[in-house]
């Protein structure tokens, strides 16, 4: 069974941060913080959905672990790919 994630906003997890809007953290079932997936607020992407994978594999790892969507859930579906393409590769249990 694939490990599920879920959501939080990032100012529940870093008290610093709780001005920002929409700006979530993907957190394993151990509570590791995994991803982020955040609405990009200036410049030519303004509205568009960024998403991030808080890994950095090495080079064989040929997935993109990062990228820009129009929609939250997108990016959200995104993230969620790419970890777990990241887990099947490398052979990794929680």
């Amino acid at each position: 069974m694939p490990d599920r994630v879920t959501w939080a906003r990032i100012g529940e997890r870093h008290p610093e941060l709780k001005g920002e809007g929409d700006h979530f953290l993907a957190l394993a079932e151990s509570g590791r913080e995994v991803g982020v997936v955040r609405q990009i607020s200036y410049g030519a992407e303004t509205g568009q959905w960024q998403w991030s994978m808080l890994a950095h594999p090495g080079p064989s790892f040929s997935r993109p672990t990062s990228g820009t969507v129009a929609t939250r859930d997108a990016a959200a579906r995104e993230l969620t790919a790419c970890r777990q393409a990241f887990r099947r590769y490398y052979g990794l249990e929680e």
